[in-house]
């Protein structure tokens, strides 16, 4: 009888086991971090977007923002302001008007000169 139940029990290959359970892992794994990635790259892709519609309100901004100095600051508009009252204007006196003068050039600067590097001979 003892050679009967040999027969009857099934024997396991475990390394034959082993690399299904671990190809098996590797596959759950792979799709795990497939979907991780998918997700983060959606999430990121809202972010940015989002990122994109708030530039685009501040530029127009910027702009409505950047009119409405040239316009305030036009000289029909402070013309307009200095004869309401809003704007205070005096003359500047002539001692706190500094004048600066070019210094005179030579004709010679203009000229080429010939340079000569002595310490390339040596």
């Amino acid at each position: 009888m003892p050679a009967s139940r040999r027969k009857a029990f099934n024997s396991v290959n475990a390394a034959s086991l082993v690399r299904w359970i671990a190809i098996t892992a590797s596959l759950a794994m792979t799709g795990l971090i497939y979907v991780y990635l998918s997700l983060q790259l959606h999430e990121l892709g809202a972010r940015k977007k989002g990122l994109e519609n708030e530039l685009t309100s501040v530029r127009a901004q910027n702009e409505v923002a950047s009119a409405q100095i040239a316009a305030l600051t036009s000289r029909s508009a402070m013309q307009r302001r200095l004869k309401e009252g809003y704007l205070k204007m005096i003359p500047i006196s002539e001692h706190n008007i500094v004048r600066l003068n070019a210094p005179a050039r030579s004709p010679e600067e203009d000229a080429l000169q010939p340079i000569a590097n002595n310490s390339a001979g040596k």
